[in-house]
């Protein structure tokens, strides 16, 4: 994979210690081994807010003194022969999970993935991926560099390589530009509350900043990711990645794939690109281009689909849960219950719900499908929930794009918009020749159309979590609208459904 920023340089004595839990020194993607669970959980939980990468933060955990890691790490791994004993594995997943099929022993060798100098396009592509943990670094805690965005050697050796560079080096000025105005704006419209800590007041300002100019960061921008995944799903993982059309992809996948050999050389070695996706992702466009184009809706979220039978589908399971008739003799009987009847099943096995508590799994039995049309940094985080079935058109310019108001307020909405519209441009010229890639220069301000099945148990999940004050604005929109289509067609089942409904700022 061609590297998009020069490697930190570490002392001897520093590598000496690196080499023993990460698998290269001087490249963006490498297995981090060789650490207990709670050090590579502290380890990842940096990425969020830290501008370091993975290996000068485990640097720094291996040195402190505050929590002891230094000392975890030499007694965890203390006595160990781990040439031994992945020889031992490799042998025995040669013969049950390659010779014999049981690919579900390979859930059990779980791998910690370092991806770092990535763009967002990519961070989508990987997260695509729904059985696995990640942690991104965050657009909200950290201002990103102006030449920190990705160059696909396919624009940059063509015609529109220098359209490219001048495109999103113009959108990284607007966006440094206008943080300290949104910070002083911030501290105008928010001020510091009674006994609030002064640092914890710059912190919330710096974020509240951050969350508006991220606007007109490009898909391209560079980022970090931490991975924890298993060695079945991260096989699915690379062959996707070396099945996707965009030659980024394909190098993380190369790159993770080579990384991962070296801690489980048995579980992933077969992964590949798959013909199937890769020709049917190529065909289906050209199928699908004459199909009869209407005015698009415009609603940032439209029900597009759901069970009717939802309520009877779930006072059923709950009874069934607490007896032992079949379910459909159960089902015929609610189905011939009172309104109030069914209500009052409902009531009971709600109503003890508590603020920390998850709904139990019958509400998973009924579904409901979202047409979600959000722009794309609120995107990134509607797409973390994962419990769910998700179907997602490529980025465009196509669907226009938001305009912040706090960017007005600091008179920058001119430059904002003179900023998306030449992206605009730029995007519709690059794809002409290249679709796939003129993605990485589209601003996360610009709308994107995602498919979601969600159940009712996630849902749940999802609306009081996204509806929160800690939430950005665009993606509590997306809660709040979500929230009053299931009232409107289920409010039964509604009911009991937390979600915050108040203006105001993520805090």
């Amino acid at each position: 994979m061609k590297e998009n920023m020069e490697p930190i340089k570490f002392s001897e004595e520093d590598a000496a210690l690196l080499k023993n839990h990460v698998s290269n020194l001087d490249r963006n993607i490498y297995v981090i081994t060789n650490l207990p669970p709670e050090v590579v959980a502290v380890l990842f939980g940096y990425v969020s807010r830290s501008p370091a990468g993975f290996r000068e933060n485990l640097l720094k955990l291996i040195k402190s003194k505050d929590l002891d890691m230094g000392e975890f790490v030499r007694v965890a791994v203390k006595g160990i022969d781990y040439a031994e004993a992945k020889e031992r594995a490799r042998k025995f997943h040669e013969r049950w999970v390659v010779g014999y099929g049981h690919s579900s022993v390979a859930e059990h060798a779980v791998a910690s993935v370092a991806v770092e100098n990535v763009s967002i396009l990519a961070t989508k592509a990987i997260e695509d991926s729904r059985l696995a943990s990640y942690t991104e670094k965050s657009t909200r805690y950290q201002i990103f560099g102006r030449d920190s965005f990705y160059r696909p050697e396919r624009i940059m050796s063509s015609e529109f390589g220098s359209l490219y560079e001048k495109t999103c080096k113009e959108l990284f000025d607007i966006y440094l530009e206008m943080i300290p105005h949104l910070a002083e704006h911030m501290k105008k419209a928010y001020p510091k509350e009674t006994g609030m800590d002064d640092k914890l007041y710059e912190a919330v300002t710096k974020a509240r900043a951050c969350d508006t100019a991220r606007y007109v960061l490009p898909a391209a921008t560079l980022t970090n990711l931490a991975i924890t995944i298993n060695a079945r799903s991260l096989e699915r993982m690379i062959t996707k990645l070396l099945s996707n059309p965009l030659t980024e992809m394909n190098d993380i996948g190369s790159s993770m794939k080579h990384e991962v050999l070296k801690v489980i050389p048995t579980l992933v070695k077969y992964a590949d690109r798959n013909t199937y996706m890769h020709e049917t992702d190529a065909a289906m466009p050209e199928v699908c281009r004459n199909m009869i184009k209407e005015k698009a809706d415009s609603r940032q979220v439209v029900l597009a689909d759901y069970d009717r039978e939802a309520e009877n589908k779930i006072i059923a399971s709950i009874i069934y849960r607490y007896s032992h008739e079949p379910y459909g003799i159960i089902l015929g009987r609610v189905k011939r219950m009172e309104p109030e009847e069914k209500e009052r099943i409902f009531d009971e096995f709600m109503k003890r719900l508590g603020e920390h508590d998850t709904p139990m799994r019958e509400l998973e039995h009924a579904y409901y499908t979202f047409d979600i049309l959000v722009d794309y940094g609120a995107f990134r985080d509607v797409q973390r929930h994962r419990m769910s079935t998700q179907t997602n058109q490529p980025l465009t310019t196509a669907n226009g794009y938001e305009t912040p108001e706090e960017v007005k307020s600091i008179g920058y909405e001119a430059r904002f918009r003179k900023a998306m519209e030449s992206a605009k441009q730029a995007f519709e010229r690059i794809s002409d020749k290249f679709p796939a890639e003129a993605q990485y220069a589209v601003p996360l301000a610009f709308r994107k159309r995602t498919l979601f099945t969600w159940n009712l148990r996630e849902l749940y999940h999802f609306v009081k979590l996204r509806s929160s004050k800690e939430g950005h604005m665009s993606y509590r929109r997306v809660a709040w609208d979500i929230y009053k289509e299931v009232k409107r067609v289920h409010p039964v089942l509604a009911k009991y459904m937390e979600v915050d409904l108040s203006e105001g700022p993520a805090r």
